[in-house]
């Protein structure tokens, strides 16, 4: 009121009307018209000089003079984008600013046209059109690790230099293998701290990645790098899980490269504790000696702590252990061989737990019966040579007590083991016009041998198959051999002819052609197919057949069988007669009489045949019987089967 007062005071003092008529006149008037005719003018539009180019992650800016209506503006951008309009009020009434912000990033390499309209209050409009253009996406100026980098630490910093860093979007880091990080930007670097240390010696695949809601993710940075490979333990003495380990032994381990020997002191454990020093043989390789003996019997276990440090400052993936256990008494690990059907030519093996004194060993040492030989030694095995085992005999093996040990402690306790040897034995009786072996399979010890034999004719293969089928029958049933027998088998006599399924041998001689019997000749016949040198040059003129010849002159065996094919037929006379009905009995071939006989060129079969085996045995006075299979292809083994097994158990010798 009092100001009031005052005011009304100082306008009825004449003295001052003057200076309030020279007030409106010269201020307040001017002011009036000047307000009156901006309203009446049209709003003028410009926009931010740096907006010709557009940075991406900015707003488009205008600035307005004049009065207008801020709920009239419209704006058209091509391309199009989301965006929000914020308006600003500078302090200067007739001026305002127009912020239009991007939801997201704007396009990269974009051009990009901008039309304002605005409208005053008294619907006066004003149409600007701007053209502005954005750069590409930001670069990577460098980054560290550098691609392709190798003999990284795993505690590597991750760091990339940015040109400028972006609002409105988001930097992805992605590695494979993965792992979990912190990511922080400082001095114009994005930083990727890894939480844990990194895997040693693993290749990274690292990439970064744009985000933005307005763009498709896009890549800025795709580079591998490899940390530095592990510290690792290559060898250890003893070696893990090694039992009987010398009591005086030293314990070493050697690694992959070179260790700080400094580190040692703090990453080595021995339980049970120990004292003792330390010696490196080289930077690679450590020598731990006990200051005395290690305990007997006793479980040890080694610890290097994965700070174990390398000097390339790698170091140990994990904690790594080796245990071991200290020799006790001497023990016999195993005796070889034992069970049955153990070959004649077998050594005894008797291998220890630790190492030994050979000569405390070897004295302890018996096997009964007694049998000769000599001793060789593996490591901690011992090998005994006999000069010659007995066949189907019975072996007991036996090493005694008190064989001292090197670095534990001496047996005590008789250790022993038994075997019994084979009957089987094999023979190269000659070799073929090639230079392949003739096999003779030896089983049973008995002094009446009983001969089979097959494939003379290589294209007869299949009686070879039967006789190897029957081989490994008694190979696993010996004791099914009457004791007073010996089967000697030749499955394959003639192993060219067998290799080409050829009936003559490499000479084309017909083996069975080839024997001396008064009615040998070199023509020999096959039905009705002649052959002027199919009986050879001369008697026993073939390999093959001097083998068999001296094969039976030295066993003179009591009963001889030769294999054929395929006339399903049992042939053989004289002396072989009730051999050969018995074997027909067994077998259901069909029994046929006239094979054998020196006085008859033409056979059962309906042809010449001369210079046989079956002949030439029979006129040494020996049973022999020719049995046809009734193909030439199957084995027959089933059928001939009975007759076989009769041979070793029953058949009357």
């Amino acid at each position: 009121m009092a100001t009031i007062r005052h005011f009304v005071d100082y306008i009825e003092d004449k003295s001052h009307r003057r200076y309030l008529f020279w007030f409106f006149s010269l201020i307040l008037v001017p002011l009036l018209v000047f307000f009156e005719i901006v309203s009446f003018l049209p709003p003028r539009v410009s926009a931010e000089e740096y907006q010709t180019i557009q940075p991406l992650d900015q707003p488009f800016v205008f600035k307005f003079f004049g009065s207008l209506d801020e709920s009239s503006v419209k704006v058209m951008i091509e391309p199009k984008i989301d965006y929000e309009l914020v308006w600003t009020q500078n302090w200067n009434p007739f001026e305002s600013e127009l912020k239009i912000i991007p939801k997201g990033l704007l396009r990269p390499n974009t051009s990009y046209t901008i039309n304002v309209e605005v409208t005053n209050w008294l619907g006066q409009t004003q149409n600007s059109t701007y053209q502005s253009a954005t750069p590409d996406l930001p670069r990577i100026n460098s980054a560290a690790p550098k691609n392709g980098q190798e003999g990284v630490s795993p505690n590597v910093k991750i760091a990339f230099n940015l040109a400028r860093q972006f609002e409105r979007s988001r930097f992805l880091f992605h590695s494979e293998p993965s792992f979990e990080f912190d990511q922080h930007f400082e001095d114009g670097q994005l930083l990727i701290y890894p939480k844990n240390k990194l895997s040693q010696g693993q290749k990274y695949e690292i990439s970064l990645l744009l985000d933005s809601a307005t763009l498709p993710t896009q890549p800025l940075y795709l580079g591998t790098f490899t940390t530095i490979s592990p510290l690792e333990l290559v060898t250890s003495s003893p070696s893990n899980g090694q039992k009987t380990v010398l009591k005086t032994a030293g314990l070493s381990f050697s690694f992959n490269k070179a260790v700080r020997a400094e580190s040692l002191q703090t990453t080595w454990r021995l339980e049970p504790e120990t004292a003792g020093t330390f010696t490196w043989n080289d930077e690679k390789t450590l020598t731990f000696t006990p200051e005395k003996p290690l305990l007997t019997n006793t479980g040890y276990k080694v610890t290097l702590l994965s700070s174990l440090t390398a000097l390339d400052n790698s170091q140990l993936n994990s904690d790594l252990s080796v245990n071991f256990n200290t020799a006790g008494p001497v023990q016999v690990v195993s005796i070889s061989p034992s069970g049955t059907l153990v070959g004649l030519g077998s050594n005894v093996v008797v291998k220890f737990d630790q190492p030994v004194d050979k000569a405390s060993a070897q004295k302890n040492f018996t096997i009964s019966p007694d049998v000769s030989g000599s001793f060789s030694w593996r490591g901690s095995t011992m090998i005994f040579d006999p000069t010659s085992l007995g066949l189907l005999r019975s072996y007991t093996v036996s090493v005694s007590k008190g064989i001292e040990s090197v670095g534990g402690e001496d047996s005590n306790k008789d250790f022993s083991a038994s075997f019994t040897t084979t009957s089987e034995r094999v023979r190269v009786i000659g070799y073929s016009v090639l230079g392949r072996p003739i096999y003779a399979y030896y089983f049973g010890v008995g002094a009446k041998k009983i001969l089979l034999v097959g494939s003379l004719h290589g294209s007869e293969s299949n009686t070879g198959n039967m006789l190897s089928s029957w081989v490994s029958y008694l190979r696993s049933n010996q004791g099914k051999i009457k004791s007073d027998r010996t089967f000697i088998i030749v499955p394959y006599a003639n192993p060219d002819g067998t290799a080409i399924w050829a009936r003559f041998n490499a000479h084309n001689v017909d083996l069975n052609r080839n024997w001396g019997t008064p009615d040998w000749q070199a023509l020999t016949w096959l039905g009705y197919n002649s052959y002027p040198k199919g009986g050879g040059s001369g008697p026993f003129s073939e390999p093959e057949t001097r083998a068999l010849r001296d094969l039976i002159n030295n066993e003179r065996p009591k009963i001889s069988i030769t294999y054929h094919s395929a006339a399903n037929l049992v042939l053989g006379d004289g002396v072989a007669n009730y051999l050969g009905d018995w074997y027909a009995s067994k077998t259901s071939y069909t029994r046929s009489h006239g094979g054998g006989d020196p006085d008859s060129c033409i056979s059962a079969l309906g042809y010449c045949i001369t210079g046989t085996m079956e002949e030439w045995t029979t006129l040494q006075g020996r049973p022999i019987i020719v049995v046809e299979f009734i193909t030439h292809y199957g084995s027959e083994y089933e059928r001939n089967f009975p007759a076989l097994l009769g041979l070793a158990t029953s058949y009357p010798l």
